[in-house]
């Protein structure tokens, strides 16, 4: 059983691409991850290209094969670090694609470089990143089950930064259907530590912890923060940060097309990453026809918060892809 899970953490940590076995506790026979280092050219004279760490996370088995969920994360995260949702979707039919940022997680590069709003430099668009690392996987048959998802809808997930990133998506018209969890359509200046403590945001110390992020002490669980938090704090990463307040402040004047479908997850006024009430403001007026619902008392990873939060935001997102095909 040691020796097992020793191999998983392996797999998570160094990246591997290829399928190995899971502790006995799992129904699955095999890893579900699938890790590999994809070159991204920025196309950008002053950021060198990259290796990114891409991949997948495979549907289960048996289950019928539903299509797949594309995740863009949050600001100091890694993919790595979401297998309870990613599991849940799996079971339910759902491959989950994903890469980590610049500087996140697996990948090389700086975070530093990342943008959401950039015309100039799109390549570092977090949103043009997503599109070229589903239409790497969109046509590309599994090493398992031999299925691709070049027939699924454009289906996302996207937490905090990723969630307004992936608010982009959908005012683009480019995503089917969205699910957006505490999005940083509104995102506060002084994030986690520094909510109390302000200076840390000058001294460059660590503000984003995982105390800040969530509830749940995981002390009778499994704590899926596998990855080390980086960046530590949004002031480290200057360029980006700032683009990232500016992206924001343009996010709140889009309209989002009746065509999309989307779920939105909001935390408590407890979270010190994003600005619960004037999101919620800015959806009704922008985007009326999402589905909001609240977590009253939640932070701000609402994914891996206690569990009778979590469980129930993964089991709505599944409920909520499952309705959007049944109708499509």
């Amino acid at each position: 059983m040691k020796k097992i899970n020793v191999l998983l953490w392996i797999v998570l940590l160094a990246g591997c691409s290829s399928f190995q076995k899971r502790a006995p506790q799992s129904e699955l026979s095999r890893s579900p991850w699938f890790f590999e280092q994809t070159f991204y050219e920025t196309q950008d004279p002053f950021v060198q290209s990259v290796y990114l760490r891409t991949g997948y996370y495979l549907e289960a088995e048996p289950t019928n094969f539903k299509g797949c969920v594309l995740y863009l994360e949050g600001l100091a995260d890694s993919v790595a670090n979401h297998s309870a949702l990613f599991n849940k979707l799996s079971k339910a039919g759902y491959r989950v694609i994903f890469f980590d940022y610049m500087g996140q997680g697996g990948s090389q590069g700086s975070m530093n470089n990342t943008r959401i709003v950039a015309p100039l430099s799109s390549s570092l668009q977090i949103s043009t990143q997503a599109k070229f690392i589903w239409d790497r996987y969109s046509n590309r048959k599994d090493e398992y089950f031999g299925r691709d998802c070049s027939q699924s809808k454009k289906m996302v997930v996207g937490w905090s930064t990723g969630g307004l990133a992936t608010y982009g998506l959908a005012h683009e018209g480019w995503a089917d259907a969205v699910v957006l969890v505490a999005p940083g359509i509104h995102p506060k200046k002084f994030v986690g530590e520094a909510a109390a403590s302000p200076k840390l945001m000058f001294t460059l110390d660590q503000v984003i912890s995982e105390r800040t992020l969530t509830r749940n002490k995981f002390e009778k669980s499994f704590n899926p923060h596998v990855d080390p938090i980086k960046p530590i704090s949004p002031a480290v990463v200057p360029l980006f940060a700032t683009n990232l307040l500016l992206s924001s402040e343009f996010s709140q004047g889009w309209e989002i097309p009746k065509k999309t479908a989307g779920l939105v997850f909001l935390s408590g006024v407890e979270d010190t990453y994003v600005d619960r009430l004037a999101t919620e403001k800015t959806l009704k007026k922008k985007a009326s026809h999402f589905k909001v619902i609240v977590y009253n008392g939640a932070l701000h990873e609402i994914d891996n918060e206690i569990p009778e939060v979590a469980n129930d935001m993964h089991e709505k997102t599944v409920q909520f892809f499952d309705s959007f095909l049944a109708k499509h």
